[in-house]
């Protein structure tokens, strides 16, 4: 099927290219582009020719020359960003000396969208909420990137696993993996096939390149299609017809300048792009970029052990008093290898132990966990990012372009989710084979992502400690037990015992680094570390609009097909029976309407979409919205919309080992692989709470145990309904820009991680089957001293393993929140913007009374502040923004607590050399070097002072 729709696809594409070239140009135009006020000329401005592709840009002297193929009148519209856009009548077939003057823009509400209806239109009039980042404010942003300062934008939270590696959160459910959101570059999904997220911009789009942001808030799934559930970014990169010439830039920098967590370490970023054009008909561009820095690092060492001493005390990581030191069971935050472990376990998994097994106590008696490691220990906090990138353009005809794009990124960071994953050497490469008209494209690209040397490191210290700490542990135990020492006194001289040899296999020493390379070179599924994905995704799209065969409305329809191919090597996705990798598919069309009444003052739209994965049923994303203008300038708009987003692969199909439990894929082949059905899971909190009843004696504790009976459920898309007003209007003779929305939504089938926790056999170390049952427990229902053995962790022959397992939550989740936005222009060329968003989950004690995490992760209040100005003197700029947040409760599967309130400073001032076409800036963010984390066991952020120098051939 797959490889059908790609020959008819590529079919389509040479069909166009088989269009006639031959005919002459039939009309020449040619002159030049001057400042209105100063009467320079302008370099680079954009000259298209209204309703099609062709058009030029103006060169270092602001002179354009451009020949079109069709007969006047046409329409050539100038524009450049930080101008006013000029429409000029074209009534004669040869033009010259064309003298068009553009005025600087001072006022607000000029910009153009594309991302909220998927065709050009004001964003005063988009139907829904919409934030927007053009050239200027990428050149101007004081963040040390395009991608840092998105954390302006009204709403926005942003989650910082490493410095390269950021996600985007809008609307609530923050994570560090958001697959709620989605992020495409020029049209294409930047997601990693295989963790079905965008990897922050590590492997995305340069500074130098990029032309626009644009991100949607909320549901946007009736135009983009599944996953848009909270928001959608799309970033637009420079094409090379309209930005020609060479640009570069070198960043040098410095952090950890407090000395706290590292010691000082240079921060470097350096660029390049060159474009150009022939005869307005063949163009490209290339693109490179470096960065390279010492991360920040996880220095988070409170306790989030839900035990103390083996016993259940319920406590959270802000319960006070609880270290290393006065708790046997301590599970440091940021420390590594600090798994839960019980000695009574030994004899089944050591033979060695068999004939002491008597002397080595389960239950709380025997409960521990090996010291483990700090973050600095197994984490390499080098960070680097490699992106190369470049395309191809071809004009068919004045209508009709062809164009070819390439981007490979490669580079190492951290990401967060159930472990500390060190992405080493990880990669990402996209192809694209685009068809446009203008008023139609046909696109197809594929993605390819390598995993690299990527490794867990919880996982990696784990199996360390499993190696050699177990046993000397289990040896000083012995030995204390053998003198004469109490339980308690047994563990404290196994400790010492243990923590002593320790340093013969701690970081740097050999026996480290031949054991840890080993591990990192094993894939996770053979007992190893290391983290396979080789997935790829193959996607064909297409789009047309009606306008030139339909007056009533405007009228677009569209449709599109995915392939995914995972491909982990068992690592992390569950193969089949046979062995072989998962593989599935999905497509989707969708049709709008929009119509405008009363003079454009009303505006009408209403879209619907269909999409089907081959594992889900089909579901209809509906959106309807209402635009109404008052007095010209006050913009009232209304809209509800439906979305959806399928399980991602991992949701679906992962079958990993993350030390602290098992996550198992929603589908019937795991369900049977792990006996879910014939050997009783019961919840990890009523087992928690049946353990904390008996140590106070409750004879009846075993009725406390919970058996989940969403193991039987079918898995199901979740859905999400958004309804939602905004205003947005100009005051101050259009000098003042308001913006504000109310939003409210409910989730259908919301999917969430519901822990659990089965009796298996202690000697069965494979996973290619499951797990056997614990000796005796394949019986049901289980007995009540098979229970009690459960609650004391102490069953004959068995172990406990815990689980994670997505599945969907009952009922209604409903949230909602709104925002508020000011931008004004001061005069002088200042310009000061404020914005505050509030979000709130309205239904969090529904999802936990069901057993689930309610993760929200997103604090209740944020607001930015700014002020800038690009010529405050001649050639001299700044620019100054302020963002704070409120603490929040930050609830995953690595772990839960409050992540405190912050505010944070980046300032830049810049000055302009124009004899050497260049830019000097002097920035830093967070400038204050105020330290703060973002979500629970990430880095603690700290502050990047830089300079940088920026060429571009086409500076004004």
């Amino acid at each position: 099927m797959s490889k059908l729709f790609t020959k008819r696809f590529y079919l389509s594409l040479v069909l166009g290219a088989l269009i006639s070239f031959g005919a002459q140009a039939q009309t020449s135009i040619s002159g030049s582009v001057v400042d209105s006020n100063t009467k320079d000329p302008l370099l680079g401005v954009s000259i298209l020719v209204k309703g099609k592709v062709v058009g030029t840009i103006s060169d270092t002297d602001g002179n354009f020359s451009l020949n079109v193929s069709s007969a006047p009148p046409l329409t050539l519209i100038f524009s450049m960003v930080g101008y006013s856009s000029t429409e000029i009548e074209i009534s004669d077939a040869n033009v010259q000396g064309l003298e068009v003057s553009l005025e600087e823009s001072s006022i607000m509400g000029q910009e153009v969208v594309v991302s909220a209806s998927r065709v050009e239109e004001s964003v005063m009039q988009s139907p829904v909420s919409i934030e927007k980042m053009d050239v200027l404010a990428i050149k101007n942003t004081p963040s040390v990137n395009f991608y840092d300062a998105l954390q302006g934008f009204k709403g926005v939270d942003m989650s910082a696993q490493s410095l390269t590696f950021k996600s985007v959160n809008a609307r609530g459910f923050g994570a560090n993996g958001n697959t709620r959101f989605v992020q495409l570059i020029d049209g294409i999904d930047n997601q990693a096939p295989g963790l079905n997220f965008a990897v922050g911009n590590i492997v995305g789009i340069n500074d130098l390149d990029l032309e626009s942001a644009e991100m949607i808030p909320g549901a946007a799934s009736a135009l983009y299609g599944p996953n848009a559930l909270n928001g959608i970014l799309l970033l637009n990169s420079k094409s090379p017809f309209d930005y020609q010439g060479l640009s570069a830039y070198a960043k040098v920098g410095v952090n950890h300048v407090d000395g706290e967590d590292d010691d000082p370490a240079m921060y470097n970023d350096y660029g390049i792009r060159y474009a150009k054009a022939f005869n307005n008909k063949f163009a490209f561009k290339i693109t490179a970029s470096y960065l390279g820095a010492q991360d920040f690092r996880g220095v988070d060492y409170r306790d989030q052990s839900s035990t103390t001493n083996g016993v259940e005390h319920g406590g959270s990581v802000e319960t006070t008093g609880r270290t290393r030191e006065n708790n046997r069971t301590y599970d440091g935050v940021n420390t590594y290898g600090d798994f839960g472990f019980n000695l009574g376990l030994i004899p089944l998994l050591d033979p060695a132990f068999g004939a002491v097994s008597g002397q080595l106590p389960g239950g709380a008696d025997g409960a521990f966990t090996p010291t483990g490691f700090t973050e600095s220990s197994y984490v390499d906090n080098t960070t680097e990012s490699i992106k190369l990138g470049g395309a191809l353009h071809y004009r068919l005809t004045d209508n009709m372009e062809i164009f070819g794009q390439f981007n490979w990124g490669s580079g190492s960071t951290v990401y967060t989710a159930n472990d500390r994953f060190v992405l080493d050497n990880f990669s990402i490469w996209t192809a694209k084979l685009e068809l446009r008209g203008s008023n139609f494209y046909l696109r197809g690209y594929t993605t390819h992502e390598d995993s690299g040397d990527t490794y867990a490191a919880n996982t990696l210290a784990s199996l360390m400690n499993q190696q050699h700490y177990i046993p000397d542990y289990a040896l000083g135990f012995l030995g204390a037990r053998g003198q004469g020492a109490s339980i308690e006194q047994a563990h404290a001289a196994a400790r010492g015992y243990a923590d002593g040899l320790q340093a013969n296999y701690a970081p740097g020493t050999a026996t480290w680094d031949t054991e840890t390379a080993v591990l990192r070179e094993t894939s996770i599924f053979e007992g190893g570390a290391k983290f396979k994905d080789a997935s790829s995704m193959n996607h064909f799209e297409g789009s047309y609009n009606f306008s030139n065969q339909i007056d009533f409305a405007e009228i677009v329809v569209g449709g599109n097909y995915r392939q995914y191919n995972l491909e982990s090597e068992g690592t992390l996705f569950a193969l089949n029976d046979d062995g072989s990798e998962q593989s599935f598919s999905e497509y989707g069309g969708y049709a709008q309407i929009s119509k405008a009444f009363m003079e454009d003052r009303l505006k009408v739209q209403a879209s619907g979409r269909y999409d089907k994965n081959e594992n889900f049923d089909g579901q209809f994303s509906p959106r309807i919205s209402v635009v109404g203008t008052v007095a010209g300038s006050h913009n009232f708009r209304g809209s509800f919309q439906k979305g959806f987003r399928i399980p991602t692969t991992q949701d679906q199909f992962i079958d990993l080992d993350v030390q602290t439990r098992r996550l198992i894929g929603s589908n019937q082949l795991l369900v049977d692989r792990y006996n879910f059905r014939t050997n009783t899971v019961y919840t990890e909190a009523s087992i928690a709470a049946a353990r904390t009843a008996a140590a106070g004696g409750d004879a009846n504790a075993r009725d406390l145990l919970v058996s989940p009976d969403k193991v039987n459920d079918d898995f199901k898309t979740e859905k999400i309904k958004t309804f939602e007003i905004g205003y947005r209007g100009l005051f101050l003779e259009d000098r003042l820009m308001i913006d504000a929305y109310y939003y409210h939504s409910t989730y259908q089938d919301f999917i969430a991680e519901i822990t659990f926790g089965q009796a298996v056999d202690a000697t069965d170390g494979t996973t290619a089957d499951g797990f056997d049952p614990a000796p005796g427990y394949d019986a049901l229902p289980h007995t009540d001293a098979q229970k009690d053995a459960i609650i004391g962790n102490a069953v004959p022959g068995g172990r406990i393993q815990n689980y994670g397992f997505d599945t969907n939550a009952d009922g209604d989740i409903k949230s909602h929140g709104w925002g508020l936005q000011a931008d004004y222009s001061l005069g002088g060329g200042y310009t000061a913007s404020a914005n505050v968003a509030y979000n709130e989950l309205l239904d969090d004690d529904e999802l936990v009374a069901q057993g689930f995490r309610s993760a929200y992760n997103t604090p209740k209040y944020r607001y930015n502040v700014s002020l800038a100005n690009r010529n405050v003197v001649e050639n001299f700029g700044f620019s100054l923004a302020y963002r704070w947040q409120q603490a929040f409760f930050w609830d995953s599967s690595f772990g839960q607590g409050v992540v405190p309130a912050f505010g944070t400073v980046d300032a830049q001032i810049s000055y302009k050399l124009p004899s050497i076409k260049s830019v000097v800036k002097l920035g830093g963010s967070n400038v204050f070097n105020e330290r703060y984390t973002t979500s629970f066991s990430n880095p603690r952020m700290g502050a990047i002072y830089y300079v940088s120098i920026t060429f571009d051939e086409f500076l004004n």
